[in-house]
């Protein structure tokens, strides 16, 4: 799996003008690249994506888990990122049944309005059996979610992007920025693919808000939690309730939203 480095950096400065206290003047304002990479699985071309140009590869990989084309990494020979051509092209080795869904898809390329929905099949997956309740104390919801919000990325600079973490109880493993949210959560579902990261027992945490779609990439990918810094929509509580993935909303300094449907154990401390 390899490919160049992108060109250019994640931010471009442009010239604007900015009004303050009565005043119009010559500015600068960094800005996040937006890129469109287009898809192409065993030779043929699937869809494009607007997004931010880093972690491309699991950003493509995490999206092909989330539609239910890959089950495995084993099943994925290659995945090469062409930056200068804007390709990402991959090589499976999947029945052609799963690929034939790749065939239904559009060329949207909205990550944060519309998501990266291409397919008809929205519903969540099926009610999973959880034999030992994974018990999350409420203060690491405020915590991993304070480093989050605090972390020193892109949005930093350009105030233009999505974040999304992966975390223990007791820390966060790593976090990924896109300009959509659903972008931003499918590389970190594709990171956790690639590197067969269990998660069963880590919580996934979005500064977006909840759709219907995030909540099928969550419970796709195996996480019982899902928390944001804004809000949920009422279909992603719907399909929470039918997959037992708990909803955490508007998390605050020392409050948030828990909307609990036996994916985990909240513990009041």
């Amino acid at each position: 799996m390899v490919g160049q480095e992108p060109k250019g950096g994640l931010s471009i400065e442009i010239a604007a003008q900015g009004y303050r206290n009565g005043v119009l003047e010559s500015r600068s304002v960094l800005v996040a690249r937006q890129v469109a990479y287009t898809l192409f699985v065993n030779d043929r071309e699937v869809l494009s994506i607007a997004t931010l140009p880093s972690d491309l590869e699991e950003l493509f990989i995490g999206f092909l888990a989330s539609e239910n084309v890959l089950l495995s990494p084993d099943e994925v020979d290659d995945c090469m990122v062409d930056h200068d051509n804007k390709l990402v092209v991959v090589t499976l080795n999947v029945p052609d049944e799963r690929l034939e869904r790749l065939e239904r898809k559009g060329m949207l390329t909205s990550g944060c309005a519309g998501g990266m929905v291409f397919s008809a099949e929205i519903a969540a997956t099926e009610r999973p059996t959880r034999d030992e309740k994974f018990k999350v104390p409420c203060s690491a919801i405020l915590e991993r979610m304070y480093d989050l919000d605090t972390y020193k990325g892109l949005y930093r600079t350009t105030k233009g992007v999505h974040g999304a973490a992966l975390a223990t109880l007791e820390e966060t493993l790593t976090i990924r920025e896109d300009l959509g949210r659903h972008n931003a959560v499918d590389k970190i579902v594709g990171h956790c693919f690639l590197n067969r990261i269990p998660t069963k027992d880590k919580l996934l945490l979005s500064t977006g808000r909840i759709t219907s779609e995030v909540l099928t990439k969550t419970s796709r990918a195996g996480f019982p939690i899902v928390i944001s810094l804004s809000s949920v929509s009422s279909m992603a509580l719907l399909l929470a309730s039918q997959s037992s993935v708990d909803v955490v909303s508007y998390v605050r300094a020392r409050s948030f939203n828990y909307f609990s449907y036996g994916g985990v154990e909240l513990v009041e401390k």
